[in-house]
């Protein structure tokens, strides 16, 4: 099947992940200055839409107000088609050969009936208009794929077409979802885990292809909201058009990923794109926002191949590297994010990237044979909590492209890196760049805190060096990014939140890892903290050594009245 070749090919890339990255680490954190205000201390504000909109009273919790959108999205569909229910699993690789019956070019809602299912394949699906799309969704309740049998080659996958949506929506109005699973409609992110209307579950299966919660190929056009993954073998959701592809890789074009809640997964949360040997298809217009991506094993956000018209914005990426001392592809696979450009205007802005062990930051431009410029933008981003550096930049790309930092927060990027490897030394800097890094980078009114410098060269927060300049910059405290129900896990870098481990396989010698009371991992899905010295005691199985913490809610919304509340999801 192509969709399961996609993910075999796939693979190879996985290996080369992060292969260009610094092993270098940042400096020990000041706290910016005795006696000053934090830059992003939490100020009372009255964050109430004006535009009448219809909103919540703001909850004694601190949780700020929350629109729920009108329904009507999608509007009424006049035609309807439901898939056979009772089955185990939804196996269409050519669902318009399945159902010849069906006039794939009108139809407006594809139900799936709800059911717990093994695995999820929907192949060849129609290529429409996305002015008018077909709109996947949930009928009677909740899907839910896996847990999968291990041996298993996939858990779910989908692909062909354009102009089609899968959603787990509640919308009584355009006849999507169910009102038993809105998933954090109306803003109710501390009651939404179980609650979306289609569900990844893979209990961390690994089969003969590693796992991924949603897989997506041989496709462009499409949309995927209101889903929930979780317990992934490897990445959460994975989009990928086949390099092996006839004629070449295909571009993703104008795909939307939203409103998505990705956590505990064994490997990244997103992993959009090629990271191996070119070519690879483009991902131009590609919009992704109001995502939740939390405690995943590698990088929560790893997306490549990015197009010109990307967005990436109000999204909050947190507690990733989970595995940083035990990763089976090696080290450097540590960090928060990696954000791989090719071509054209890309904009990340208003996001949250809070949580790593390594660089949180991996910077790359990697344009391929007949790729422009690259003008990529990186503006009021909250960055916080790592061991090594902020970012790094890496890759090719001469004068005529550029990148831009703006009003963006750095919040203890503290060295600690050296606690995986004894040998590492602390560079002093919040940015490092490989020096083939050519493109004009501008840095202008961003605040970090800590003792180190914003770039090699620099003193202060103005000035040249070599195609970096900085103008406005202000290094002074900068207040930590909290959240209106949530465990913030990593405000201690060197107390990383990780995957629980026997050995710490990446570090010179894989000496066996020792836990102390207070240190937290995690446990096939579940958080635990220690309570006494413990070693090779897998917290599920010694309750003695470690207790079990309540399931975290994840709201990870900024409280109401924080300065930060323009900031992730919403």
């Amino acid at each position: 099947m192509q969709a399961v070749t996609s993910l075999a090919v796939g693979l190879v890339g996985l290996v080369a992940v992060g292969c260009g990255g610094s092993s270098s680490s940042s400096d020990p954190a000041s706290d910016g200055g005795s006696g000053e205000t934090a830059i992003g201390t939490d100020a009372t504000s009255d964050t109430t839409p004006s535009d009448g909109a219809p909103t919540d009273t703001t909850p004694s919790d601190g949780a700020p107000p929350s629109s729920c959108e009108p329904f009507g999205h999608y509007g009424v569909p006049m035609t309807t088609f439901t898939l056979p229910a009772g089955k185990p699993n939804v196996n269409y690789p050519d669902v318009q050969k399945s159902f010849p019956e069906v006039d794939w070019s009108k139809l407006d809602r594809l139900y799936i009936p709800a059911g717990t299912y093994k695995f999820f394949n929907l192949g060849n699906l129609p290529t429409r208009d996305p002015s008018r799309p077909l709109v996947i969704t949930n009928l009677g309740g909740q899907v839910q794929v896996g847990p999968n049998d291990v041996g298993a080659n996939y858990l779910w996958t989908m692909g062909g077409g354009s102009g089609w949506v899968l959603t787990g929506r509640y919308d009584p109005d355009s006849k999507t979802g169910d009102v038993g699973f809105q998933g954090h409609r109306c803003g109710k992110y501390a009651e939404s885990r179980g609650k979306y209307g289609f569900a990844s579950d893979d209990d961390y299966a690994k089969g003969t292809y590693l796992h991924m919660g949603v897989f997506v190929g041989a496709a462009t056009s499409f949309e995927l909201e209101f889903l929930e993954v979780s317990r992934s073998g490897f990445a959460g959701i994975r989009l990928l058009n086949a390099v092996d592809a006839p004629g070449g890789p295909k571009p993703m074009e104008n795909v939307r990923v939203h409103d998505t809640y990705v956590h505990d997964t064994d490997g990244e949360g997103y992993y959009f794109g090629w990271t191996g040997t070119p070519p690879s298809g483009l991902f131009p217009k590609l919009q992704v926002y109001n995502n939740r991506i939390i405690r995943c094993g590698n990088e929560g956000l790893q997306i490549q191949d990015l197009g010109d018209g990307t967005e990436v914005h109000h999204n909050v990426v947190a507690f990733t590297a989970l595995h940083y001392r035990d990763n089976g592809l090696g080290k450097y696979q540590d960090g928060n994010a990696q954000v791989s450009t090719r071509e054209g205007t890309i904009s990340l802005h208003h996001n949250v990237f809070l949580g790593g062990a390594g660089t949180l930051l991996s910077l790359f431009s990697a344009p391929q044979t007949g790729d422009g410029e690259r003008h990529v933008t990186f503006a009021d981003n909250y960055f916080g909590e790592t061991m090594s550096l902020g970012a790094y930049l890496n890759g090719t790309a001469s004068e005529a492209s550029s990148y831009t930092w703006s009003h963006n927060y750095f919040h203890a990027i503290d060295f600690g890196y050296d606690k995986l490897d004894p040998t590492a030394k602390d560079p002093g800097i919040v940015f490092g760049q490989n020096p083939p890094f050519k493109a004009v980078t501008t840095f202008s009114n961003n605040a970090w805190d800590g003792a180190r410098k914003l770039f090699a060269g620099l003193t202060g927060g103005s000035g040249t060096v070599g195609t970096f300049t900085a103008t406005g910059n202000t290094n002074a405290a900068v207040a930590p990014f909290t959240f209106v129900a949530s465990d913030d896990y990593d405000t201690d870098a060197r107390k990383h939140l990780e995957a629980w481990a026997a050995k710490a396989t990446v570090s010179p010698g894989a000496p066996a890892i020792t836990y102390a009371p207070g240190d937290r991992v995690t446990d096939g899905g579940d958080v635990y903290e220690c309570l006494t010295t413990s070693t090779n005691e897998t917290p599920h199985d010694h309750p003695a050594a470690w207790k079990k913490l309540p399931t975290p809610v994840d709201d990870v919304r900024a409280p109401a009245g924080s300065v930060y509340a323009d900031l992730g999801v919403h």
